[in-house]
């Protein structure tokens, strides 16, 4: 008796995986799918990009680029990666992820905008110079030293924001002759952290327009890092009552740095 359930319960268990075998085999098989990178969501897409360009930095192959871009379902135009670009920056991406691909959108073409953020001024190349003989060579005066730019709070101004619009603080940046320039990095502070933005990414405010939103109930300080520059502080959003019209629930603060004449 106990080989005869033995054997019943074998049998059972070699019907069962035969029947679990058939219906994964025939009756409903597993369904494998291939995808390109050109089915990635935006963000992924994005993130593709930046490799994209991080393998252009090394390889320095354009065409192999191209090519890259074109798994991507992208143009292999600079206009079209600068505006991406400025799609990452927009959701929050930092710059010095895109600082590969802007070179490579450089190398495509685009120039201006976005790309400003990225550009460094040119290395001088050494220029040959004759050698005087050891008894005719002078003295060589020291190097002058140049100061370091500043920039000084041209204006502070509370604002309005548009109806129903949380509040942000609107920077501009001027040169000594009141001309916005672009690519100058700016820190945002607060209580609980700090963050960075640029400006230049909006050419169509000015090339020295940079703006950041603010939270409620945070106050905030505005300064640029690289100079000497003087902090805007106790900038928040909150409103007080009968300052704005009813629509308004916030504060848009105006901070204008401008440099100041050596």
């Amino acid at each position: 008796m106990r080989r005869l359930a033995l054997a019943l319960l074998v049998g059972t268990a070699i019907i069962g995986l035969a029947l679990g075998l058939a219906y994964t085999w025939v009756v409903d098989p597993v369904k494998t799918y291939q995808t390109g990178p050109d089915a990635l969501r935006t963000k992924d897409k994005l993130a593709y990009l930046a490799l994209v360009g991080d393998l252009y930095a090394i390889d320095q192959d354009l065409d192999l680029a191209r090519e890259r871009l074109a798994a991507l379902d992208i143009k292999a135009d600079g206009q079209v990666l600068a505006a991406l670009i400025e799609q990452h920056l927009d959701g929050g991406g930092r710059p010095q992820e895109m600082r590969n691909l802007a070179r490579l959108a450089e190398a495509l073409g685009a120039s201006g905008g976005v790309l400003l953020v990225y550009a460094a001024p040119p290395t001088p190349s050494p220029e040959a110079t004759a050698t005087a003989p050891a008894a005719e060579i002078s003295p060589t005066p020291p190097p002058s030293v140049t100061p370091a730019p500043r920039f000084q709070i041209l204006e502070q101004t509370a604002l309005c924001a548009d109806a129903g619009q949380p509040g942000r603080i609107l920077v501009q940046v001027w040169d000594t002759a009141g001309k916005g320039i672009p690519g100058v990095e700016i820190v945002v502070s607060w209580d609980a952290g700090q963050d960075r933005f640029f400006t230049g990414l909006r050419p169509e405010q000015g090339t020295g327009y940079a703006d950041f939103e603010m939270a409620p109930q945070t106050e905030y300080e505005v300064t640029l890092p690289a100079f000497q520059a003087e902090v805007a502080k106790g900038l928040s959003q909150d409103l007080a009552a009968g300052l704005c019209p009813t629509t308004t629930v916030a504060l848009d603060w105006r901070v204008i740095f401008q440099q100041v004449e050596q």
